[in-house]
């Protein structure tokens, strides 16, 4: 099996452009109420966890780059349950964007190598 092509680092930078987004996201998008509320809390959320994270971004690095995956595990998910079940998708805007966020962290997820800290 090939290794997966976002190491460390770009898996720190993106999730950083990720939190930016999610904190722009309600103003850029027009979102109200539960949706707006949802992407602060998913942008504070990411936030601490990246800058806690070990790898060459982080702040304090204090959790494992493995680990930081395996909390990624239920979070991804979450990025389109919350919304759901807290009525955010009636919006439109907020419909095009949690299902769009969704998509592009999920393949950022699914193409990060966590283990590549414990193969140096």
């Amino acid at each position: 099996m090939k290794a997966k092509p976002i190491g460390p680092t770009a898996h720190g930078i993106i999730d950083y452009g990720f939190v930016a987004l999610q904190a722009l996201a309600p103003t850029l998008f027009h979102l109200r109420g539960p949706a707006r509320r949802l992407c602060y809390a998913f942008a504070g959320a990411q936030g601490v966890l990246n800058a806690l994270t070990d790898h060459p971004v982080g702040l304090k690095r204090v959790v494992p780059l493995r680990v930081h995956g395996q909390l990624e595990t239920p979070f991804v998910p979450a990025l389109l349950l919350l919304p759901w079940a807290t009525g955010a998708l009636k919006q439109r805007n907020a419909r095009r964007y949690f299902v769009s966020f969704f998509a592009v962290a999920l393949a950022n997820y699914l193409l990060t190598d966590y283990r590549a800290n414990e193969k140096r």
